[in-house]
């Protein structure tokens, strides 16, 4: 298993891989991510902060490689057999949906639950009127809600944790 020196996996996903890296850090999975870094510095990163690479890009791969770092080399075109590919590397189970764990999928940092009545004028009408539970980032204090893009997320996972069993 692929895991960091504190027993839980921390992943740096390259450019190619923006969705993968938003569906890891609401899964809870300190993930960076970095639409524009170049392989250097990304490979420096990963060297300093001991974090597997998942990355499509063989040239990437291949200069890794020569570090000895982990490496997760995804080959698949859907989303989900690209989960499974990080899945199989590292022996995840059981992937499962909670605001209180998620990361932002904006900045990484850590999420937490907030009453929805002091932020009234963050929150859209129809939005804050159907939804009860809520969450913000606590570095660049986005908030979140259980839209439809966690109900796409849940059946997404849903898929998964059947696979897995």
């Amino acid at each position: 298993m692929l895991l960091n020196t504190e027993n839980t996996p921390l992943f740096f996903v390259d450019a190619m891989l923006g969705n993968i890296a938003r569906k890891l850090r609401l899964l809870g999975y300190d993930t960076k991510y970095f639409p524009d870094i170049d392989d250097k510095k990304l490979i420096d990163t990963a060297i300093k902060e001991k974090i597997i690479i998942i990355s499509k890009d063989k040239e990437l791969i291949l200069r890794a490689q020569k570090y000895n770092l982990q490496i997760i080399h995804i080959t698949k075109q859907k989303q989900i057999e690209q989960f499974f590919e990080i899945i199989n590397k590292i022996h995840l189970k059981n992937f499962k949906i909670n605001g209180n764990v998620a990361r932002c999928t904006k900045c990484n940092s850590l999420t937490e639950p907030i009453d929805k009545s002091n932020y009234k004028e963050k929150i859209p009408l129809g939005v804050f009127n159907f939804n009860e539970n809520y969450w913000r980032c606590k570095s660049c204090e986005k908030i979140y809600w259980e839209g439809t893009h966690i109900k796409n997320l849940q059946v997404f996972v849903g898929k998964i944790n059947e696979r897995l069993q």
